[in-house]
């Protein structure tokens, strides 16, 4: 039986590890290696190994309009609680931003400065949107500043007094120079959304991703509402975690919802209800890190004679609660992980390897 260990990872590090490992691996040459030949287990048998290992959490499976498996474990009782999206909004704004691109009002390499040429930091007038949504800009990082998403940080939810305060600040990096995993490239980004379309991110998002996609317990924190008490909530270095401010994450974190609301986002996504097959394709495609635009993308053998599927992956992590959304778009196949051990290491998919490979091979041998 397989049992699976606990690995304590600081926040950067599973991005920054997954972006190593996909140009080591060679992305564009060779797909992620199969496991050892051996039977594979079924979606139960996967679930049942979870189970004895101690997960806790919610897990999701599904394929097209078909779901396969759906559960709740330990400290999660009810497949139906509401958590905290995390870094999934970025995918959501990363599609808000593609749809711009679409009616032709933004264009990917094409400066912030051209559309924002009073942005405060001058240098970061010259990265590109591609740049931004790909975390290449070298805006200021506010994630070494973790205390300002604090609830007793009082941060509020202003989304342009944080892109022209806060992440405005000092650059980290010329545009284009380094990969930097960062939360104010999609503050910024959201900032523009705003001030081109006249209006607030969360009405964007309300009219352009939630409603088109049925979801329909989804929600966004905020200042009046930053945290709701029912929601799931984890634990971080095997404490119950901190009291952070949810809103004061915006277009980059703020979203929230159920399994079956991030369902019905990865049906819409895989299915076109967002964007045309053309954009969708040039937000997918991989560079050669595996970074695409608002998601990683990567090959994936879920046995040794099978040809590789690509998976669309979008992580989401903050404080004690992490999430792993996976999407097969060829196949459709769809897994969802959310996982109340903030210390859990979800970011191995790639390789192969954790508890979210071993699903996913499990997922795709389901006939």
């Amino acid at each position: 039986m397989t049992r699976y260990s606990l690995t304590i990872t600081c926040p950067l590090r599973p991005l920054r590890l997954l972006a190593a490992g996909l140009l080591a691996l060679g992305l564009h040459a060779t797909a992620s290696q199969a496991a050892s030949p051996k039977a594979i287990p079924s979606l139960e048998d996967a679930a049942k190994n979870l189970k004895t290992s101690g997960f806790q959490g919610l897990v999701f499976a599904a394929r097209g309009d078909k779901v396969l498996l759906e559960k709740a474990f330990g400290n999660v009782t009810d497949t139906r609680q509401s958590f905290r999206f995390a870094s999934i909004t970025k995918q959501m704004t990363a599609i808000l931003v593609m749809q711009e691109v679409e009616a032709g009002k933004l264009q990917l390499d094409q400066t912030l400065g051209t559309y924002w040429p009073d942005y405060p930091n001058v240098q970061a007038r010259s990265a590109t949107l591609r740049q931004l949504l790909t975390h290449y800009s070298g805006l200021y990082n506010e994630m070494v500043n973790p205390a300002m998403h604090m609830m007793d940080a009082n941060s509020g939810d202003d989304i342009q007094k944080f892109a022209t305060g806060l992440c405005a600040g000092p650059a980290t990096a010329a545009p284009g120079a380094k990969f930097d995993y960062n939360n104010c490239d999609y503050i910024v980004l959201g900032a523009l959304l705003e001030k081109i379309n006249k209006q607030s991110f969360l009405s964007l998002l309300q009219q352009r991703i939630f409603s088109p996609a049925g979801m329909q317990q989804v929600g966004y924190y905020t200042a009046a509402q930053p945290d709701v008490k029912t929601h799931v909530h984890g634990t971080l270095g095997g404490k119950p975690e901190p009291a952070v401010n949810f809103a004061s994450y915006g277009p980059a974190g703020s979203s929230f919802g159920t399994l079956a609301d991030l369902y019905a986002f990865d049906l819409a996504f895989m299915r076109g209800k967002y964007l045309s097959g053309k954009s969708r394709d040039e937000m997918v495609k991989p560079n050669n890190v595996g970074g695409a635009i608002g998601v990683w993308s990567y090959p994936f053998k879920a046995s040794e004679n099978a040809a590789p599927a690509m998976i669309v992956e979008r992580q989401g992590w903050i404080a004690g609660v992490r999430i792993l959304n996976l999407v097969d778009l060829q196949n459709q196949n769809i897994l969802i992980i959310v996982s109340t051990n903030g210390d859990l290491d979800l970011s191995q998919t790639w390789a192969n390897k954790g508890i979210a490979a071993d699903l996913l091979r499990s997922l795709i041998n389901t006939r």
